[in-house]
């Protein structure tokens, strides 16, 4: 039944980060190109501190694949971008909360800088030029005060669901 209810649970975590993807994706709340606050983010981040890197680094990379293929960007430079960036943000965020130096909110801030420089290595590749390294001091700038609201709304989340998971059992 525990097994049951994790994957349930998993899948509609899954499903909530593609919606908040696709609907961040077409709503820009910040004048940039591409960038974003990130919210499906604190999707991950729930998952990271509720379940475990492995089910947070699942849902990350499956939720890049499978919002690609929804928009239509699968195998496009956006989406070796996204999932680049990806890669690096669950590595940073799965390695920093287990020094347990940082709490949620520092591990959200990293995630959003490590997503950048993901996003940047991914694009040099894709576009094969280094002027994309330009566009990194911008993005880091503004992946701060993201990776500060993801993380806020992400230890808000965990509280109530540790509150939750408690009555529970």
């Amino acid at each position: 039944m525990k097994k049951t209810k994790k994957m349930i649970l998993l899948a509609n975590f899954l499903a909530i980060a593609i919606v908040l993807n696709i609907i961040e994706s077409a709503i820009p709340i910040i004048p940039v190109p591409g960038a974003k606050l990130g919210f499906a983010n604190v999707v991950t981040l729930v998952v990271l501190y509720a379940y475990s890197f492995r089910d947070a680094s699942w849902l990350t990379l499956t939720r890049v694949l499978l919002v690609s293929l929804l928009t239509g960007k699968l195998l496009g430079p956006v989406f070796y971008m996204s999932m680049s960036g990806a890669i690096f943000a669950v590595l940073a965020m799965g390695l920093v909360k287990k020094t347990k130096f940082f709490g949620v909110l520092g591990v959200s801030v990293i995630g959003s800088v490590f997503h950048c420089i993901g996003q940047i290595v991914g694009g040099y590749f894709v576009i094969s030029s280094a002027a994309i390294v330009l566009y990194l001091p911008v993005m880091l700038f503004l992946s701060i005060p993201a990776g500060v609201v993801t993380g806020l709304i992400a230890q808000r989340f965990l509280a109530v669901w540790h509150t939750w998971q408690t009555a529970s059992e």
